[in-house]
């Protein structure tokens, strides 16, 4: 056979150049294609926006009746029913942000938030190109964002609130006095965003946005991830390991040291095979070799235990005992529950901390003085017992008193000091107290020897205690004060030895602090003659003197049972006042074991 000729090599070349042309072309178009976004034309959006808004509001995505419709629609109809959440067939940022935080606020289940939360989530989840479903999910999410607008503006997301361990002195002003925020001006708020492109920052304007907050939002999404991976099972009730000892549910314990954050991931690397973590232990009933490495309670497990055991405020062991077992059987989702509401404990604060402040966490029986981002001084303190539990506030350190006298509360007197006086009537001498009866319009002072105090009670106590500055005094050294009306300060204690108890819920409200001196020196630094020598010096001379601050520092009082730490990790510690379980969480115990 003869060679093709020049001119039929020519042609073949041509065609082979027009080919790959043409599936170049159609490459880029399909590119092109998969990398363009679906478009919602506004006649589409508006069509479907009004069929859920007037037509359909009872049963949006088949199942939801709006709450608001009657103040959403006409905000709508101003805007051409066109969406502000999603972007076509996808959330916007600012939609995403307000689903998080939907997620975050109800995820603790304290309440019927009326989110219709289930709902959203399922039709977020599978956002394709329809616009039934997108126009569906625009009018749910504004439905929701009024609802929980209303309930931040109107602090109805506040836990920690309307105890009565401590009766209000004053009479004033009250959540309950002021106007309620309206739908109508939430829509308002909504349409003024919208107009000044500043709808992202409405969103984090009604959420908390300190960085704690934020951090336990990371927490919040591990556990809720642990909950949704299906994996998760308690360790049997009966379940002990030490170091060194083997057991077929070994890599469990292990996955979920990890899945915490408590094994570090250099410390799996070994259970890696093949690009498989191998965590599941065999059943009760399979053949296994305990001689294998993953069964082996080793240095590292060992180490992700006593992690454990810190973060919780257990014995910090290092082995698999009794408290740490019920510690760590307890279900992620009831982990990402306690998360949640004290998520919600931020919105007791400002936005703002201030440059310097003392953070007090009654959970943690724990002080803390913040310069900025630094540690200024850390130190322990002992908060109100079960019947007088510490109220959270946010107030201001203005005065700090050396050397005080305690004027004994009424309630005091009567049920604490009266019965201690019935037994002892040489018990106030030996205290250094000093009786006051107001006789004729004039406070005057009244020797206790000529009192019958069993002929006194409860329902009458004519008299005023005060003790007398000095080492006996229940205050201790110094007072720092702050306005409020449940009449709860900072002090020094007489009974130094009780912070070397764990447990520490023993005053009758006020926080007793470990080191008063050395707080009142930081308080007053850079306030001229006032020195950490003067302040001795007032002190041990019994010289009761009233210091103001010039400038007064932030002061809160908080009860955090979980936090994240400055070193980004998770805390966590028991509920002493059973405020979590107030607030509708269900008690920690341990799960039901397989």
């Amino acid at each position: 056979m003869l060679p093709p000729t020049p001119q039929k090599h020519r042609a073949v070349g041509a065609t082979g150049w027009i080919a790959i042309f043409c599936m170049a072309l159609l490459f880029v178009a399909l590119a092109a294609s998969i990398n363009t976004k679906p478009y919602m034309p506004p006649k589409v959006a508006q069509k479907y926006m009004e069929h859920w808004l007037i037509e359909s509001a009872r049963r949006v995505a088949g199942e939801v009746r709006l709450k608001h419709v009657r103040s959403i629609e006409p905000f709508y109809l101003r805007r051409d029913y066109q969406p502000v959440w999603m972007d076509s067939y996808e959330l916007t940022k600012a939609g995403k942000e307000l689903l998080q935080v939907l997620r975050e606020t109800a995820a603790d289940d304290w309440r019927n938030y009326g989110y219709e939360l289930a709902t959203l989530e399922r039709e977020t989840s599978r956002l394709s190109n329809i616009p039934k479903q997108a126009t569906a999910v625009e009018v749910l999410l504004t439905d929701a964002f009024v609802t929980y607008a209303k309930q931040s503006l109107n602090a109805e997301l506040l836990p920690d609130t309307g105890e009565g361990d401590h009766p209000i002195r004053k009479v004033g002003l009250t959540n309950s006095n002021k106007a309620e925020i309206s739908e109508e001006q939430v829509v308002d708020l909504l349409n003024q965003a919208i107009q000044n492109d500043q709808l992202d920052n409405l969103v984090e304007r009604l959420t908390p946005n300190h960085a704690g907050y934020l951090s336990l939002r990371q927490e919040l999404n591990r556990y809720l991830a642990i909950s949704n991976s299906g994996r998760w099972y308690p360790l049997p009730q009966e379940l002990r390991l030490q170091p060194g000892e083997r057991h077929r549910l070994v890599p469990h314990l292990r996955w979920m040291l990890g899945q915490y954050g408590d094994l570090p991931k250099s410390a799996l690397s070994w259970l890696f095979k093949d690009g498989k973590e191998r965590t599941e232990a065999p059943s009760e009933y399979a053949q296994y070799d305990l001689r294998k490495p993953e069964f082996l309670f080793d240095d590292a497990l060992v180490q992700a235990i006593r992690n454990f055991q810190q973060r919780h405020s257990l014995s910090n062991s290092g082995a698999l005992d009794e408290k740490t077992l019920r510690h760590l059987n307890v279900a992620p989702y009831q982990i990402a529950q306690k998360i949640a509401l004290n998520m919600k404990r931020w919105r007791h604060l400002p936005q703002q901390l201030g440059q310097r402040h003392v953070m007090v966490n009654m959970a943690d029986y724990h002080l803390t003085l913040k310069d900025g981002n630094s540690t200024e001084l850390e130190m322990k303190v002992i908060i109100g017992n079960l019947q007088r539990r510490t109220p959270v506030m946010a107030q201001q350190i203005s005065t700090l008193e050396l050397a005080p006298t305690w004027s004994v509360p009424h309630r005091i007197a009567v049920t604490s000091l009266l019965p201690k006086l019935q037994r002892n009537p040489g018990y106030l001498q030996e205290k250094g107290y000093q009786v006051i009866q107001h006789i004729n319009g004039i406070d005057q002072f009244v020797d206790p020897k000529t009192i019958n105090w069993k002929k006194l009670s409860p329902r009458y106590f004519p008299y005023r205690l005060i003790q007398k500055a000095g080492k006996l005094n229940a205050l201790g050294t110094i007072k720092f004060l702050f306005p409020n009306d449940k009449d709860i300060y900072l002090h020094d204690t007489s009974q130094p030895q009780l912070f070397n108890l764990d447990k520490r819920a023993l005053s009758s409200g006020c926080v007793r602090v470990e080191k008063p001196r050395l707080l009142a020196e930081k308080l007053l630094r850079g306030q001229q003659g006032w020195y950490r020598s003067n302040i001795d010096s007032a002190i041990d001379q019994n010289r009761t003197t009233r210091i103001r601050l010039q400038e007064k520092v932030p002061v809160y009082l908080m009860y955090w049972t979980s936090w994240v730490d400055d070193d980004g990790i998770l805390q966590m510690r028991d509920d002493v006042y059973k405020r979590d379980l107030i607030a509708g969480l269900a008690p920690v115990n341990p799960a039901v074991s397989l």
